[in-house]
């Protein structure tokens, strides 16, 4: 009997220590499993989520909101005429909606451009001027003509009138010159209401830039589609009467029985509604919008995918300058390594060599780029100054040539993170022992047979991480992009990243976004699993 009471307690004490130990893990997990959700499910799932709507990532669903004049169609006013309550109202609508294309389009000076040394800021004109595609005189000060020969063949459906430019595509657009004119730059200035393109000199005397000297600009245009007929319904909630001696009478406001976008409010004001049942002697129309209302988000299925894959050619484009970019990969690899080397000998003060090596990772990019902007300028900067100086009478125009600012951007971005991969490579390399290099200089290797058989083996491990980590990397590039050329010249710089960011923030696209990000994270995930089936099993650890 005895037994059987200690076989009891035992029974429960071992209960209550496993309750105590599981209520501790609990306690301890559970925090980390809200954290998990919040930071890294949450996020991923909408992204996913977001990929089959259609958002512009700010509005919400809500119905328009208009006001409804009702007005007499006879001469005779000496009665009081009531519409009732529940009366339907309804009208129809016509809504264009765009597609943005990115297009580089040339101007002309139409008359000279005199710089002084009094003044050496002059408007060209006003960003009016670039709204159309119709020639301009000097009305308003516009001096600038449209050249059309350049126009992709695949935009020449547009018409004159269908382009427009809205201020956030002006501040991305990128202004140039088309030969670059000594010591005068061009550019926006977004500092005052009305929009202008300007010149700049440099030097301390005048300058004169002729007629017909040649602008570029690479801007995102926006060109309509077919258009769509909608119908909205409303519905009076109370009776509106037309007093006697009135021809005129305003509701209230009203509501839209569905929610969405109706249309632009100063194109409603004034159209005439459907009155059902039908009322003898009154018409209504709109008299004033109050909302127009937002589709908010709307689940269009895998339309974002279809656009993306088969018909998105700027995708393609985008993706093909991620590639590009990747290729900087290996060249920093071998930079790195060459570094690496150099700072693992025992040499007095290498540490200091190290940290200089290392500061141009922790340095932030705008200033970064900055600098590199000055280097690179195609007038002052000290690389073409240099170049000049060894008799290059035309460097390259770096930060406005497709092909230059991709060479430009791949040499910044292995100059910044030779350093990180430089300690990665110089850990790898203490990691290895001496006793091989010893070994090797008994049988009488050389200096190039110790390195190809004994330190490249033995960095495999290193190698593999930094390869996996900076083509997961490269197909994230963004930042040098942003802060170097903006995605351009004419979108030659635009990555993946750009592009989702562009969509998401610049055009109010955040499904198209998220589907173009799901779609890079199935790349990056594809090409990361070939890696590691071919790349990890030639690893020696």
């Amino acid at each position: 009997m005895a037994q059987i009471q200690v076989s009891k307690e035992n029974r429960k004490y071992i209960f209550q220590k496993r309750l105590q130990e599981a209520l501790t893990a609990w306690g301890f997990l559970l925090p980390n499993l809200i954290g998990f959700l919040l930071i890294t499910f949450f996020p991923i799932f909408f992204t996913f989520y977001l990929a089959f709507t259609e958002w512009d990532g700010l509005s919400y669903a809500s119905p328009a909101k208009i006001r409804v004049a009702f007005k007499r169609t006879t001469g005779e006013n000496n009665t009081a005429l009531t519409i009732p309550a529940g009366t339907k109202l309804s009208v129809k609508t016509r809504k264009v909606s765009f597609r943005d294309l990115q297009v580089p389009i040339s101007y002309r000076l139409m008359q000279d451009v005199v710089i002084s040394p009094e003044n050496k800021i002059v408007s060209v004109g006003d960003m009016n001027a670039l709204r159309q595609w119709t020639s301009y005189t000097n009305k308003k000060g516009q001096i600038l003509d449209l050249v059309r020969d350049q126009l992709p063949a695949e935009l020449s459906f547009i018409k004159e009138g269908d382009l427009f430019f809205s201020r956030t595509e002006i501040m991305a657009a990128n202004v140039r010159w088309a030969t670059p004119v000594d010591g005068v730059s061009i550019g926006l200035d977004l500092s005052k209401p009305g929009e202008e393109i300007v010149v700049a000199s440099r030097l301390d005397k005048q300058v004169v830039i002729p007629a017909g000297t040649i602008i570029q600009a690479d801007m995102f245009v926006k060109v309509p589609e077919a258009p769509r007929d909608s119908e909205w319904f409303f519905e009076l909630s109370t009776p509106v009467t037309i007093p006697a001696g009135k021809d005129e009478a305003v509701s209230a406001g009203l509501e839209a029985t569905a929610n969405g976008e109706m249309g632009s409010e100063t194109s409603l004001i004034g159209m005439k509604m459907q009155i059902n049942p039908a009322k003898e002697g009154v018409e209504a129309y709109i008299k004033f919008v109050q909302a127009t209302g937002n589709n908010g988000l709307q689940f269009v299925g895998l339309r974002n995918f279809e656009e993306i894959l088969f018909r998105d050619t700027r995708f393609k484009e985008y993706l093909l300058n991620t590639f590009i970019f990747l290729l900087g990969i290996p060249l920093g690899m071998m930079v790195s390594l060459i570094l690496a080397l150099a700072m693992n000998m025992p040499l007095k003060g290498i540490v200091a060599f190290r940290v200089m090596y290392f500061l141009p990772v922790i340095s932030n990019i705008v200033a970064v780029a900055l600098v590199w902007r000055w280097f690179l300028n195609p007038e002052y900067g000290i690389i073409n100054s240099i170049l000049r100086t060894i008799g290059i009478v035309n460097p390259p125009n770096w930060l406005a040539d497709k092909t230059w600012a991709k060479v430009s951007i791949i040499v910044v971005d292995v100059w910044k993170g030779a350093g990180y991969n430089m300690m990665l490579y110089l850990a790898g390399l203490q990691g290895i022992s001496q006793d091989f290099y010893e070994a090797a200089e008994i049988d009488g290797a050389s200096s190039w047979q110790q390195f190809w058989n004994i330190t490249w083996p033995l960095l495999s491990p290193t190698n593999f991480f930094i390869l996996v980590m900076g083509i997961i990397g490269g197909f994230q590039a963004f930042g040098t992009q942003y802060a170097l050329t903006g995605g351009g010249p004419a979108g030659g710089t635009t990555t993946i990243v750009f592009y989702v960011y562009s969509n998401a923030f610049k055009w109010g696209k955040m499904g198209y976004a998220s589907a173009i990000a799901v779609v890079l994270f199935a790349l990056v995930m594809l090409v990361t699993l070939l890696q590691w089936i071919f790349t990890e099993k030639n690893v020696e650890y």
